[in-house]
């Protein structure tokens, strides 16, 4: 019964750390470029600072591909064991502390890259990205406001 509650909790902290280890978008997309786009017109930037952030955005990338790849090769470890029907807990949870140390290392390398395109941004640029950092984090309130007459539908 321990281990059966033991396998159940690593099970639950994996699976949305498993969720966060998706591909990156595919750059050649449209849809990848209209929103470049999108980003460099509301945000005003100039060409050198579209430079720096297509080679910030390019660096980032390339440093997180190989903990994507050592993420998807653990949550393989883990999916397996979980297949054989009574994963070992002690070897399981070793695997969950590495994903959960590659998962860290991904956050890393995106902070460097948003502190690294913030410092690009002049103060004004730097007022608009707070702007859709606000906006995005209002917007699940939004429909109820909607709901009520209380914003514009």
């Amino acid at each position: 019964m321990k281990r059966l509650l033991l396998s159940a909790m690593l099970l639950a902290l994996a699976l949305p750390a498993a969720a966060q280890v998706g591909d990156p978008p595919d750059l050649t997309h449209p849809a990848m470029d209209a929103a470049r786009f999108a980003i460099v017109n509301f945000l005003d930037l100039d060409p050198l600072q579209v430079e720096a952030w297509d080679l910030l955005w390019a660096e980032h990338r390339d440093a997180e591909a190989p903990i994507r790849q050592q993420l998807a090769d653990i949550q393989a470890q883990i999916d397996a064991l979980f297949a054989t029907g009574a994963p070992d807990p002690t070897e399981l949870g070793v695997l969950v502390i590495e994903r959960h140390a590659l998962g860290e290392a991904l956050i890393d390398v995106h902070v460097v890259y948003v502190d690294g395109f913030q410092a690009l941004l002049d103060e004004a640029q730097m007022d608009r990205l707070t702007e859709i950092r606000i906006a995005d984090r209002i917007q699940p309130w939004i429909p109820a406001f909607k709901a009520f007459e209380l914003v514009r539908r």
